[in-house]
């Protein structure tokens, strides 16, 4: 083979690598929106939370943060939080933090975990469904924030979600609910 015709070849095999890496991230990016192909570090201080990235999030849930469809209006997701690992003898997991805020003021607050049902513990509370999957649901009074905290414990397609809403600027029962079932 020439020369010429040699580093065409080599030209052809770098371009169809470049395009086939090209190809395997684009598609990670759309199926898997927040996660990496590449390795993420995660803390490794115990039970300690500590700032994370949805890359992180993305691999201690072992699939895209999920987040709601339906937010309250002007709310958006400030802050995301990773649990460190549990203290050895603990069979546990890491727990995913995702505050959400209003007019500068958090009025939600959202973990998640892997797994993929109520705790055995909780499952005689059930009292409602939530996106057609059993669920609690409780409103209680905080006199210390003078509002009504709604929270929910559910379990679907794998995570285990534990949200609480504050009732609070303009933030109503309905849209609580309405945020709560959105989360995909």
């Amino acid at each position: 083979m020439s020369r010429a015709g040699l580093l065409r070849s080599l030209a052809l095999s770098a371009l169809l690598v470049s395009a086939t890496t090209a190809l395997v991230f684009g598609i990670n990016a759309v199926l898997r929106p927040g996660c990496s192909l590449l390795p993420v570090a995660l803390s490794t201080e115990e039970s300690v939370s500590q700032p994370a990235t949805l890359e992180q999030a993305c691999a201690v849930l072992g699939r895209p943060l999920p987040r709601p469809a339906i937010l309250p209006s002007g709310a958006r997701m400030t802050q995301i939080a990773i649990d460190g690992p549990p203290p050895a003898g603990f069979d546990c997991c890491r727990i995913v933090h995702v505050s959400y805020a209003t007019n500068g003021k958090n009025f939600a607050s959202l973990a998640v975990q892997r797994q993929n049902a109520i705790p055995r513990g909780n499952v005689g509370q059930i009292n409602a469904t939530l996106a057609g999957v059993p669920a609690i649901i409780e409103q209680t009074r905080r006199p210390t924030l003078d509002a009504d905290d709604v929270s929910y414990l559910w379990a679907r397609d794998g995570p285990l979600y534990s949200l609480h809403v504050l009732l609070t600027d303009g933030i109503t029962r309905e849209g609580a609910d309405a945020m709560a079932a959105s989360f995909q």
